[in-house]
């Protein structure tokens, strides 16, 4: 199973994400890779965190053309407001 198979399986309206960039309170360089420290407002308990937390990579650059081409199809398909007279 990939990820998008597990996501559309769980619902898609039930996954939340973070970006590390946004929530990462500090980035290390190591010999083995990076160290990152982050917050979440995931609940924590006795067996560790109540909801399953995964780590996914994409490609900076094509997340951005990604979210720039869904913007304009948006506003494509918006409802256009009559010319003022």
């Amino acid at each position: 199973m990939n990820l998008s198979e597990l996501i559309a399986k769980h619902g898609d309206d039930k996954v939340r994400f973070q970006r590390l960039d946004d929530c990462a309170e500090q980035m290390d360089k190591t010999r083995h890779g990076t160290r990152v420290v982050f917050v979440t407002p995931e609940n924590i308990g006795l067996d560790g965190f109540d909801k399953l937390g995964l780590v996914v990579w994409l490609d900076r650059e094509i997340v951005a053309r990604v979210i720039a081409g869904s913007r304009k199809e948006t506003a494509e398909h918006a409802p256009k407001e009559p010319p003022h007279e």
